[in-house]
């Protein structure tokens, strides 16, 4: 498991894929604003870059 896997996984979270869109599933009083914020900051670290037509 990746660190974002075993953070999610710690903090009660879900991920969910429907489609075009992956969307994750908090509990609402398990995950404070900072930690949402870490989270969506390494999710971002872990995209690619748009590919060049």
């Amino acid at each position: 498991l990746t660190s974002l896997q075993l953070k999610l996984i710690k903090i009660g979270a879900r991920v969910v894929r429907h489609a075009r869109a992956i969307t994750f599933q908090l509990a609402e009083v398990a995950v404070t604003g900072p930690m949402v914020r870490a989270i969506l900051a390494a999710i971002r670290r872990l995209r690619a870059p748009p590919l060049c037509a």
